[in-house]
């Protein structure tokens, strides 16, 4: 796990399919937020070592944000929700998904422009296309986008729109990468591939224009 921006860490979990895949701790002070739960036993290990590392338990976490209904999104959820009795929030499109997945209800069903109030405001950015409820999230207080797989990258930096093969509907994953623009970000960080910690609305404009012109 690696503190990337003061009250912000990413943690890596087991790679999906052969891509990297990262998931996300919020540290809002008394309570942590998670974002998204990994897939394999292996990852809660990963994730319970790492709150042992920040000096906190799985019961601090406050809130569990899924960015999609993906596999390796989503299947670690029930057993983390039994751990941390957390409030789980997902995309109103996704909803019935992780239900049928999981087992799990989801606390509380995301729209985009949703604000969270926690953590400085959290912002629900929806980018449908790679699943109905697709999500990414601004983060205010860090100028931060929080992409998931709105945007993949590699481990060089460079980013692609979502692969057509992990998309419900490919052609409006794309477009809908346009909107993260409307945000006032500096900090790009991904579910798969290496993050962009200066610079990324210049990047995705470019990935934009690359793809959508």
């Amino acid at each position: 796990m690696v503190e990337i921006l003061e009250g912000l860490w990413a943690v890596r979990q087991s790679p999906a399919d052969g891509l990297e895949l990262e998931g996300y701790i919020l540290d809002c002070g008394e309570d942590l937020v998670l974002v998204d739960a990994g897939f394999t036993p292996q990852d809660v290990d990963i994730y319970q070592r790492e709150l042992r590392s920040m000096g906190r338990e799985w019961a601090d976490i406050d809130v569990i944000l899924i960015t999609h209904a993906h596999g390796d999104h989503i299947g670690n959820l029930p057993l983390i929700k039994k751990k941390t009795g957390a409030e789980v929030m997902a995309g109103s499109g996704d909803v019935d998904r992780i239900k049928e997945r999981t087992a799990v209800d989801v606390d509380r069903r995301l729209i985009h422009g949703d604000v969270i109030d926690v953590c400085g405001g959290i912002e629900t950015i929806g980018v449908p296309g790679h699943s109905e409820g697709n999500l990414s999230f601004y983060l205010r207080r860090h100028r931060t986008i929080i992409a998931g797989d709105s945007i993949f990258g590699d481990l060089e930096g460079n980013l692609y729109a979502p692969p057509e093969k992990y998309c419900q509907d490919a052609e409006m994953a794309t477009r809908g990468m346009r909107r993260i623009l409307d945000y006032d970000f500096d900090v790009l960080l991904l579910s798969h591939g290496r993050n962009l910690m200066s610079g990324a609305k210049d990047e995705v404009s470019n990935l934009c224009r690359e793809y959508l012109s």
